[in-house]
């Protein structure tokens, strides 16, 4: 479609080779109102826990909410989820 006919939540995500499994589960997440509406309203920011020493310093999180702020936009059609994934194996190899 054109960039003028897209919709909101309508943007695919790019398989980075062995990455449709995420990809299936994080399409699942966006599209599940309360979380979706929590990061793109940018709520997420505001309860991280930075000092955890046990937890991930907020990096995965804020991916994820980068992430589903390019899910959301009206212009992208398809998004490379490279930047979460790197994050999410870097914290769960």
């Amino acid at each position: 479609p054109s960039h003028a006919s897209r919709r909101k939540g309508h943007a695919g995500l790019q398989n980075l080779g062995n990455t449709c499994f995420m990809n299936s589960a994080l399409q699942c997440l966006s599209h599940t109102p309360p979380l979706s509406e929590y990061f793109l309203a940018g709520k997420h920011s505001m309860e991280l826990n930075k000092d955890n020493l046990l937890g991930l310093g907020g990096e995965l999180a804020e991916a994820f909410g980068s992430l589903m702020q390019a899910l959301w936009e009206d212009t992208a059609a398809c998004v490379t989820p490279r930047s979460f994934k790197s994050k999410l194996a870097r914290f769960a190899p």
